[in-house]
């Protein structure tokens, strides 16, 4: 088959090849990781890099967590301060608390701002049956940091909460999770070895192996390979057997 072949604004010197590596990369679009299909700059000496969201960007948006509220694409963040790039007070995201250092969706209205890959995150989820729904505070303690307040950040953020209220997970800590694991592997490795040494916490607090246990650790796994393959730009399930051997 023909290579997709494409060009960008932001890069118009040369040509953007479609590839699908199993290997992670760092998009020069919005400076988050990705995963899986992206637009390649081939051409020597040049290794630019787009998820396909970023190549194939809109320029205004909407989310159902802010139903009143129109975002705007902008190539780089505003500061908090005076609506300009500022240093001391950078710009974060609304929904994962992380700095943006990118590209931005930006409502000036509301003044928010959303990572392009936090702005895929769905706002209700069904996995095997449970119902999950973005919320801004837990009413219970996340599963990876045992907290019902966002750590590492003072500017909070999204979390997804189940309906029957048995499943916490803060969007910040996702991220974190990927992020540590990023740390501790080679990025030349496999996709199956992108996840396996994450200190993930939630790992083995089953009560005996029982079949409420094994349930519980199904949706965990299941529900944690859909909204990385969402934040990283992967659609397919490829973090599925990583992230159950982590979980189990």
């Amino acid at each position: 088959m023909e290579d997709i072949k494409v060009y960008d604004t932001c890069h118009p010197e040369h040509e953007l090849v479609l590839r699908n590596f199993k290997k992670p990369f760092n998009c020069d679009g919005c400076k988050e990781k990705g995963f899986g299909p992206r637009y390649r700059c081939e051409s020597n000496d040049c290794d630019y890099v787009l998820h396909e969201k970023c190549k194939f960007r809109s320029e205004t948006a909407t989310h159902d967590f802010y139903p009143d509220c129109t975002f705007e694409f902008f190539y780089q963040p505003f500061g908090r301060c005076d609506k300009k790039k500022c240093k001391e007070c950078g710009t974060f995201c609304n929904a994962c608390g992380k700095d943006i250092n990118g590209f931005v969706y930006h409502c000036e209205d509301k003044d928010l701002d959303l990572h392009p890959c936090c702005l895929e995150l769905q706002n209700k989820m069904v996995i095997n049956g449970m119902k999950f729904r973005l919320i801004e505070k837990l009413t219970s303690k996340c599963i990876w940091c045992k907290s019902r307040s966002l750590k590492g950040t003072s500017e909070g953020g999204w979390s997804y909460k189940s309906k029957c209220d048995q499943y916490h997970f803060h969007v910040y800590c996702i991220k974190e999770m990927m992020q540590e694991s990023w740390k501790t592997e080679d990025r030349k490795d496999e996709s199956s070895l992108l996840l396996k040494n994450s200190d993930l916490r939630v790992a083995r607090r089953s009560n005996g192996g029982s079949s409420r246990s094994r349930k519980y650790w199904k949706i965990v796994k299941v529900f944690m390979t859909a909204v990385v393959a969402i934040l990283l730009g992967d659609p397919t399930a490829l973090l599925a057997t990583t992230l159950f051997n982590l979980i189990t």
